[in-house]
C-alpha cells in the first residue's frame, strides 16, 4: 500500500511538472511573436496629357473657308477614380486682348473659333464672329464640333462656352474633332491670308 502511494506520489508530482513545462513552453512561444499592421492611403489621381498637338492648326482655301481637311486631337487620360470622373473640355484663342473662349454654340452646333497668328484680330471680331456677323469679324473663322470621343458621356454647357465630359475609372482617350466646313457667316473678304489657331484644353477645373 506504500509503494502504491509513494509511485501515485510521484506520478503526480511528474504529471504537475509536464504541465507546468507546457504551459511554460506556451508562454515563451507566445511571447515570441505578435503582429504589426503597416498600412497607406492612395489619394485620388487623375493626369491628363496630349497624345497629338493640342494646339490645331490649318490651311484655309481661299474661295470657300473650308479646310483642306477636318482637324481632331487626343488627349490620354489616366484616372484611378472608381466612379466616372468629370472633365471640362475648352478651347481659347489668341487675341490682341490675350486668350479669350473661343468655344461658342450657334444655331444648335457647337462652333471653335479660330484666329489669324499673324494678323492678330480684336475682341470685337471674335465676339462678331460669335454673334453671327461677318461684316464684323475680320481675323476669326469658325469651325464645327462634329464629335467628341472616349467618353462615359458628355454635355455642351452654353452659359460657361464648354463642354462636361465624363471620364471612366482607367486609361482613356479622348478625341476632339473638327469638321472642315466653314461657319459661313464667319468667313469673309476681311479675313487676311495665313494660319489660323484654336488651343483646346481638357481639365479637372470648372472654371
Amino acid at each position: 500500500m506504500k509503494i502504491v502511494s509513494k509511485l501515485f506520489g510521484k506520478l503526480c508530482i511528474c504529471l504537475f511538472m509536464l504541465l507546468l513545462l507546457t504551459g511554460i513552453g506556451q508562454c515563451a512561444e507566445n511571447s515570441l511573436s505578435a503582429n504589426a499592421q503597416l498600412s497607406f492611403t492612395i489619394a485620388s489621381y487623375t493626369h491628363i496629357s496630349p497624345v497629338t498637338s493640342p494646339v490645331l492648326t490649318a490651311h484655309i482655301t481661299d474661295k470657300t473657308g473650308n479646310l483642306y481637311a477636318p482637324l481632331s486631337t487626343t488627349f490620354r487620360v489616366i484616372t484611378n477614380s472608381s466612379e466616372n470622373k468629370k472633365l471640362y473640355l475648352k478651347a481659347n484663342v489668341l487675341t490682341r486682348n490675350g486668350y479669350e473662349e473661343a468655344m461658342f454654340e450657334q444655331g444648335g452646333q457647337v462652333y471653335i473659333a479660330f484666329a489669324n497668328l499673324k494678323n492678330m484680330p480684336n475682341s470685337a471680331a471674335l465676339a462678331g464672329c460669335k454673334s453671327g456677323v461677318p461684316a464684323d469679324s475680320p481675323g476669326i473663322v469658325a469651325y464645327p464640333v462634329t464629335s467628341i470621343t472616349g467618353t462615359e458621356g458628355k454635355k455642351y454647357i452654353n452659359g460657361k462656352n464648354k463642354y462636361e465630359l465624363e471620364i471612366k475609372g482607367g486609361t482613356s482617350y479622348v478625341t476632339v474633332n473638327v469638321g472642315s466646313s466653314v461657319l459661313p457667316s464667319s468667313f469673309g473678304s476681311n479675313d487676311p491670308r495665313g494660319y489660323y489657331q484654336a488651343v483646346l484644353s481638357l481639365t479637372e477645373a470648372d472654371i
